[in-house]
């Protein structure tokens, strides 16, 4: 039961960073509307990078803590 836990707190750890990142990708592409204000299509669009890039982030994150675990693993020998 200790680690599903374990693997719940990770899971929404992994979940709350990839928000941030997920800004931080939308920011670095530097979008700007066509006219003075954005369209539907323009907002749409938008929000679909916003969550690819959150889904991204997510995959980071958990393959991130894979793969620290598994080295983490193999060094230590009990």
């Amino acid at each position: 039961m200790k680690a599903f836990a374990r693997e719940l707190v990770w899971f929404f750890m992994a979940i709350l960073i990839a928000s941030p990142i997920a800004y931080f990708f939308g920011y670095l592409m530097e979008l700007k509307p066509e006219g003075p204000s954005m369209t539907t299509e323009e907002e749409v669009f938008q929000m679909e990078l916003f969550i690819i890039g959150a889904i991204i982030a997510f995959i980071s994150t958990y393959l991130m803590r894979v793969i620290i675990w598994a080295v983490a693993k193999f060094l230590i020998t009990e």
